[in-house]
């Protein structure tokens, strides 16, 4: 098996234990469907909904980059947006004006790396969704990462309203008109989302799309 087919089989192994989960949700709350504590089943379970979110966004794009190492690729022939992703924590100390020090490190780092093989920062890895991962937050996370966004856009009004109800749940708010619909509703929106950004993921990897036209791995 290729190191693509693997990384693939990985991918496609996450979002089914997403979907076995979210079943499981699902089967959870049909017991307490039109009864005294749907509402308060609902609001433990919608959170449980967009952990499985996160958490699916987060562990494929850790796959991700996992592959780009895996391939020895070199710094150098990586698209302009990953690889500013991949000198973050260099190029963190130095935000608040350059100075000659700072310009003179920049120019090192630029100088010094370019033929190496590719390594992120354990910081890098562990994607930052912001603990709020609205349709904006994964825009900023797939620009990074030179992920084509385009056909993720008819989530978008479903994702914010899905990450929007969660957040009022988190800081306590009591939304009594909550009924299964609802969850069913975002619950089939989010596992096509998913499918989608596991589409748009294992076309960036076939295309070797992370890096600039000319190279081949």
């Amino acid at each position: 098996m290729s190191l693509t087919q693997t990384i693939q089989e990985e991918i496609a192994d996450n979002l089914d234990k997403r979907r076995f989960e979210i079943t499981n949700l699902h089967r959870v709350l049909l017991n307490y469907t039109g009864k005294p504590l749907e509402s308060t089943a609902l609001r433990m379970a919608i959170p449980l909904l967009y952990a499985n979110w996160e958490g699916y966004v987060r562990e494929v794009c850790q796959l991700y980059l996992e592959y780009i190492e895996s391939t020895g690729v070199q710094v150098r022939n990586l698209k302009p947006g990953l690889l500013g992703y991949l000198w973050t924590p260099a190029l963190k100390p130095l935000i608040g004006g350059l100075d000659f020090e700072k310009k003179k490190i920049i120019a090192e780092l630029a100088l010094n790396c370019m033929e190496n093989s590719v390594h992120f920062e354990d910081s890098e890895r562990a994607i930052n969704t912001k603990s709020n991962l609205n349709f904006d937050v994964l825009k900023n996370i797939s620009n990074h990462l030179c992920l084509e966004t385009t056909t993720l856009e008819p989530w978008k009004q479903h994702l914010n309203a899905l990450v929007n109800i969660r957040n009022n749940i988190a800081h306590g708010s009591i939304l009594t008109a909550l009924k299964y619909y609802f969850f069913e509703e975002h619950a089939s929106s989010l596992i096509s989302l998913m499918e989608e950004f596991e589409k748009v993921i294992i076309q960036t990897l076939e295309n070797n799309g992370f890096c600039k036209n000319t190279t081949k791995i």
